[in-house]
């Protein structure tokens, strides 16, 4: 049978990939993709969900194969290090004559006090030793439809939704797979926590000045663990619609961070659930994923019928009789900017032209976008992780256009926080990359004296905080004094502007 490693390797090669390749898409080192082919380490929980993703296959495969390659290791390491038998010579008879005495007792009616003296509990007629039984399948009606049952180590466990009762592992016997991740929040108090425990994956909240522990997100890509009402990951997407029938909505794929190949998902959260919900993701048919999530701020509006990206279910089928034209929708610029966002991170099947709209779509809203909005798109708890990820996307951006930078021009007016040095940043880049470009589209905005001499000192500060001052420098004295590109007295005050500012931070050559 094929190793992990030896798998690995495979679909790497059919995939046109050398190990630098995948250890670049994996955001790991050449060296450990070669020593996950040649079997001498094993991905972590995380690279082969990540894995799985990548490749289009089963991470319970993948899964399998690393848990029969620990298990064939473990037993070769048992046999290798098993004491050898001590020499006949020095074998002791002591337990012979143990065992003889025992005989004998159980002869002459002596077991009780052999077992008073070797300390050995008999027992009682009147109490006899009894094997406990099984427990039993907790139902919906004890534990509420959001929560995931699995078969523990003694018995059926479950973990449900918001507040628990006692810390982690909340009463069950998970423990962690992986390094335990703590993170701050808004909270002084609140700290988030992150676990992977074998296939499934937590996210909690613990609030340490009430004692208090609150599961935000209980998650699986895994067969075995299932829904009070029975479905699990390979469930048929006709048992999903059996089960929760109209009470569940359709939802487009999902843009947070989701471990599973999906063409879209159910939700199933009614509204006196408040947001709580537990989500079906679906890939051809079948239940690629499953997670139970708790409500946010969003309340019972977080799974609200849309009809642009959620769609009600109606007698077992999805309506999209509804669905608003292209044009016509009413959205605000933070989904907007989120949706295209979640499009060019998740979808690996755009072509040309969609990468080319969605990318429109989020600069042209940077000027409208509500960044606190934008954040409370993302998943419950990772306010900061979704600013970022736009963050991220706009720094990866080169050879911006014309309409691209007057688009973040306009946003470095909508920043405010802790991301606001990062954008500061950006704009600090695109000056240096583009300076003409750059000028020429502050001087085209319209903008008042006071707000381009704002964006001005944004720009200056950016290039000192990106460590590009000196080439900044250079390019604004080049372009106001050298460059001959200025064409209206606007574009020169706006260069002068940039330049003088430059010119105030620390280090600049005077």
């Amino acid at each position: 049978m094929m190793t992990l490693g030896e798998h690995i390797a495979k679909l790497r090669r059919e995939a046109g990939l050398s190990q630098e390749g995948l250890a670049e898409q994996m955001g790991v080192s050449r060296q450990a993709v070669s020593k996950w082919e040649k079997g001498l380490s094993y991905p972590d929980t995380e690279n082969l969900l990540a894995l799985a993703a990548l490749f289009g296959v089963s991470a319970d495969h993948l899964a399998g194969l690393r848990r029969e390659e620990e298990q064939s290791r473990a037993e070769m390491e048992e046999e290798t290090t098993a004491l050898p038998e001590p020499p006949r010579q020095r074998r002791r008879v002591w337990p012979y004559v143990l065992l003889a005495a025992v005989l004998l007792s159980a002869v002459i009616g002596l077991g009780p006090y052999l077992a008073f003296m070797l300390n050995i509990k008999m027992p009682s007629i009147d109490n006899p030793v009894t094997v406990p039984a099984e427990t039993e399948k907790p139902a919906a009606a004890d534990i509420g439809e959001f929560a995931l049952i699995w078969q523990g180590k003694e018995g059926w466990e479950f973990l449900r939704a918001g507040e628990q009762t006692g810390d982690f592992p909340f009463g069950t016997s998970l423990a962690p797979s992986e390094l335990e991740t703590v993170t701050d929040t808004d909270y002084r108090a609140v700290k988030l926590h992150e676990v992977s425990c074998g296939a499934l994956r937590l996210r909690y909240t613990v609030n340490g000045e009430e004692n208090a522990s609150r599961l935000l997100e209980v998650s699986t890509i895994l067969s075995g663990y299932e829904t009070p009402r029975g479905i699990e990951v390979g469930s048929s997407e006709a048992a999903v619609l059996s089960e929760y029938g109209d009470a569940l909505v359709y939802c487009l794929k999902d843009s947070g961070e989701v471990r599973c190949r999906h063409d879209f998902y159910y939700a199933y959260s009614p509204e006196d659930a408040f947001g709580t919900a537990v989500l079906f993701y679906i890939d051809g048919g079948t239940v690629s994923g499953l997670t139970i999530r708790a409500g946010d701020d969003r309340g019972s509006e977080a799974f609200q019928v849309d009809h642009t990206s959620i769609f009600p279910v109606v007698n077992g089928l999805v309506d999209f009789t509804g669905r608003a034209e292209p044009g016509r929708e009413s959205t605000s610029s933070a989904k907007s900017v989120y949706v295209a966002l979640s499009a060019l991170l998740t979808d690996q099947n755009l072509s040309a032209e969609e990468t080319y709209r969605h990318r429109q779509t989020i600069y042209e809203n940077l000027p409208l976008l509500d960044w606190q909005a934008f954040a409370a798109l993302g998943p419950a708890g990772e306010d900061t992780e979704t600013q970022q990820s736009l963050l991220q996307y706009l720094e990866s951006q080169t050879a911006l256009s014309t309409h691209e930078i007057s688009g973040l021009q306009g946003g470095a007016f909508q920043v405010d926080g802790w991301y606001a040095t990062w954008y500061s940043i950006l704009l600090g880049r695109a000056f240096a990359a583009a300076p003409e470009q750059y000028v020429r589209c502050m001087a085209d905005a319209g903008r008042s004296y006071e707000e381009d001499q704002m964006l001005a000192i944004i720009t200056a500060h950016g290039c000192e905080e990106g460590q590009i001052l000196p080439e900044a420098a250079e390019a604004a004295r080049e372009l106001y004094f050298h460059s001959g590109a200025l064409r209206t007295e606007q574009e020169e005050r706006c260069a002068k502007e940039i330049y003088e500012e430059i010119q105030k931070m620390p280090g600049t050559n005077q």
